[in-house]
């Protein structure tokens, strides 16, 4: 079963993997932004996309705050110091103070014995150290975004959006080179990086083999117990998979590569997970997981293998603080670690909080330790419609204080998340406790919007609870000037125009038009279906009906030519010449066009002939003494529209005394193919002349073997009318029975007669034994009987001319009258039937 098509989790510039996160971005101002020297209550400032996590040895915590491009130092008091970062997003300040240098998204850290905290500056594609004793921060691995430098030193390599850390009791550093699907290492004596984990193909494959042999996706966790095993998770392929130390293979140890939740209480390696990042081991070897997209913390027991979960009820919101764990709703955590008193903390990043789960004497309870920890109910509000057109509407941030005149301070931010990216809209200054924003800009798409107050000297800081809005995206109208093709004719570049594009995007949205039509469509009409392109297309849909292309019949041109009498050179003939017309039906564009041609006799249709590769040829040997004036008429077809040849005189001067005679041709199709057991009709037509006054007989000669054919009429009577008949012609099937025929049974019977009329003579010569006599003629015939009975057994054979392939006959149509004079008149016509065997 193939596996599941997600999107890469960090080919955004801000969130680290796929998923519908209601994340909230702000921008904080420079007075609400601590300094490293400034602390305030972590339980005062609203957070921006919390993810990595670490405690050193006395408890104090340090986050990545991925939205805001700055590391955070949680100290044991719950104070919070911004330690790395200026939180503008970009890369500086290599060998310089960490509060003076920038990162961008950073999502990654690790602590060693040394006081070194390592983070992942991923969207710079490095890993950067932080001493924290100096406060400088250096670059130690990764230049610009790639794959190379394995065996060399890791300052050189390339890196690809790394993420989770984590440091083996050495001190080397494992990251995961998450876009280039690998697992790296950096050797704490050496400094050089090698892949240990991945071939850097983007699948699944390799369990129970040595890892570097194995396919893994998009890795955003790692974890190493006390034995040296290492643990990742292979988040897009929804599964953990460990490497165990002292073998080098790795196994899947949770997940069954399927996303979904499952299996509790289970074997892990049965339950199901969906995106799942962060990772922690315990001194035990139990092992805590973020299932992001389950919103659960879930832990896989060391010695049994069984996985449970300890935190969140699967329910993506914010609940649960200072209750139990397993009750409290989570939003798409991302990260997990223990304390030094073995307190699970984990990032409940779509919630924007770092949560601890603490145990007391009644129980575990879940508190939020970082972000803000509580918000006044209905203090901020946002509104506006739950559905608008793209380039449209605005945002309403309303915020409520104690008193009519009590009016805060400062500014909105606006945040809107889709199930990509969460994202910054920007912010809007207070007037009389309300903020608008504009939405015009905004895609179309589902959002989850956000607005959040930073406070000011006598108002607390606070946010919004999210607000749903769908974009819709605007409709245009596509008008191209009418398209009529002629059939044959080559399909013409086709253009138009777009009516609706607003302004901001009319130099970054273009419309192309195609058809179904091509060169050699038949006539009719063929819609023209609009594609929208360029950076702002999805923020437009093209509205019903759309323009149309028309294909229309093409001209033809009918000749009509070789108006030629047997015996002369010419058009002019005697009484009973016959005459040969030719006509030829071309078409104005390309094609041959099909159908059939009426040939005119003055306004006296005489003939209706179909046509075959454009022509048509008429016979006549009936023509009255006089002059003619012939023309031919093409009806038209779907791809040719009629037209009319230019007219041709015939004179017919004295002939011979004119006899009484006729013409028999055919008409209609003259040549067939049917399968053998089936039927076969075609059309002839008559013209008598002088007052034929016999009437005329049909036959048909050259059958196949075993066909029959009937006409209708039988007989033509004198006159006129009827001055057409259809022949029938039915086949057999493919196999005949070999029976004898009557005249076979005859000879038979009479060779037996002769051998016994010899003895028979003899006795009545002698006129005695007569009885002797009649007993052996009757005896004979008796055998004869017998011999015949028994030579006409049902057998059943197949006839050679119906068995072998398809088989064409010229069948020869005779009519027979007669004349005045008693001699017989014929005339004949022929059409070709082809017997295909009956299967």
């Amino acid at each position: 079963m193939g596996k599941q098509s997600l999107p890469h989790p960090l080919r955004t510039r801000i969130v680290p993997f796929r998923i519908a996160l209601p994340l909230l971005l702000w921008l904080l101002s420079l007075s609400s932004l601590p300094a490293q020297t400034t602390s305030v209550s972590a339980l005062t400032i609203p957070l921006v996309l919390p993810s990595a996590i670490a405690f050193d040895s006395a408890g104090n915590l340090y986050f990545a705050e991925t939205g805001n491009h700055v590391i955070r130092k949680v100290d044991t008091n719950g104070n919070l110091t911004t330690i790395a970062g200026t939180g503008t997003q970009g890369f500086s300040g290599d060998t310089g103070p960490a509060t003076s240098a920038t990162l961008d998204s950073p999502q990654g850290l690790a602590l060693d014995s040394a006081n070194n905290l390592y983070i992942a500056d991923t969207h710079n594609h490095r890993i950067r150290r932080l001493n924290l004793t100096t406060g400088f921060i250096t670059t130690i691995a990764g230049t610009t975004s790639g794959f190379s430098g394995d065996g060399a030193p890791a300052l050189s390599a390339q890196l690809n959006l790394p993420t989770a850390l984590a440091i083996d009791a050495s001190g080397n550093l494992y990251l995961a080179d998450t876009a280039n699907h690998r697992i790296r290492r950096i050797d704490a004596s050496t400094g050089l990086i090698t892949t240990i984990a991945g071939t850097g193909t983007q699948g699944y494959s390799g369990d129970g083999a040595a890892v570097l042999s194995a396919a893994i996706d998009s890795p955003t966790g790692i974890a190493i117990d006390p034995s040296g095993n290492l643990y990742l998770a292979d988040t897009h392929n929804h599964r953990i998979r460990k490497i165990t130390s002292s073998t080098g293979l790795i196994t899947t140890i949770a997940g069954t590569g399927l996303p979904g939740f499952s299996g509790d209480s289970a074997s892990a390696s049965a339950a199901t997970l969906a995106l799942p990042h962060g990772l922690t081991a315990d001194a035990s070897g139990n092992l805590y997981l973020a299932d992001t997209a389950n919103h659960r913390i879930r832990r896989i027991d060391a010695s049994t293998g069984l996985i449970t979960t300890v935190v969140g009820d699967g329910t993506q919101t914010f609940s649960g603080d200072n209750g139990p764990p397993t009750a409290a709703s989570l939003d798409s955590p991302t990260a997990t670690s223990l304390s030094p008193a073995s307190s699970l903390t984990l990032s409940d990043t779509g919630n924007q909080r770092i949560r601890q789960v603490e145990t007391q004497p009644a129980g575990s309870n879940i508190t939020t330790i970082a972000g803000l920890g509580s918000t006044t109910p209905g203090a901020l509000t946002l509104t506006a419609p739950s559905a608008i057109a793209y380039g449209t509407g605005q945002l309403t941030a309303n915020l409520a204080t104690s008193t009519a005149d009590n009016t805060a301070t400062g500014s909105i931010t606006f945040l809107a998340t889709t199930s990509v990216i969460t994202k910054t809209l920007g912010t809007a200054p207070l007037v009389s406790n309300t903020a608008t924003f504009s939405t015009t800009t905004l895609p179309a798409g589902a959002y989850s919007l956000t607005a959040i107050y930073s406070g000011d000297q006598t108002h607390p800081s606070t946010q919004s609870p999210p607000l749903a809005l769908t974009i819709n995206p605007q409709q245009l109208t596509a008008t191209t000037d009418p398209i009529f093709v002629l059939y044959g004719q080559s399909i013409p570049r086709l253009s138009g125009t777009l009516t609706g594009v607003l302004p901001q995007d009319a130099a970054n949205l273009t419309v192309a038009f195609t058809t179904a039509a091509t060169t050699g469509s038949s006539a009719g009409t063929y819609p023209v279906t609009p594609a929208l392109t360029g950076p702002t297309a999805g923020n437009y849909t093209i509205a019903a009906p759309y323009p149309s292309l028309t294909i229309t019949p093409a001209g033809t041109v009918i000749t009509l030519s070789n108006l030629v009498a047997t015996g002369t050179t010419g058009a002019t003939g005697s009484t009973g010449s016959a005459f040969t017309l030719t006509v030829h039906v071309a078409s104005t564009t390309t094609g041959t066009p099909t159908g059939s041609v009426t040939l005119l006799d003055g306004s006296s249709p005489l003939f209706t002939n179909p046509l075959s590769s454009g022509d048509a040829v008429f016979l006549t040997s009936l023509l009255a003494q006089g002059s003619h004036t012939f023309t031919a008429v093409y009806d038209g077809s779907t791809n040719f529209t009629p037209s009319l040849s230019a007219p041709q005189l015939i004179t017919v001067g004295t002939g011979p005394p004119a006899t009484p005679d006729f013409a028999l041709s055919a008409t209609g199709s003259t040549t067939q193919t049917i399968l053998s057991g089936s039927t076969a009709s075609f059309t002839f037509a008559v013209q008598t002349q002088n007052s034929l006054s016999s009437p005329i007989t049909l036959a048909a000669t050259g059958l196949p073997n075993l066909a029959t054919a009937s006409f209708n009429p039988a007989t033509l009577p004198p006159g006129a009318t009827p001055n057409s008949f259809t022949m029938t012609i039915a086949t057999p099937t493919t196999v005949a029975t070999n029976s004898p025929s009557a005249h076979g049974l005859y000879r038979s019977f009479l060779a037996g007669v002769l051998l016994v009329c010899p003895l028979a003579r003899a006795a009545l010569r002698r006129r005695k034994h007569h009885l002797t006599a009649t007993k052996l003629i009757i005896l004979a015939i008796a055998g004869v009987t017998l011999t015949l009975a028994s030579g006409c057994g049902a057998r059943i054979n197949s006839d050679p001319q119906l068995t072998s392939p398809a088989k064409s006959y010229t069948i020869t149509v005779t009519g027979t009258a007669t004349s005045p004079t008693g001699s017989p008149l014929q005339h004949s016509a022929t059409v070709t039937l082809t017997l295909d065997p009956a299967s």
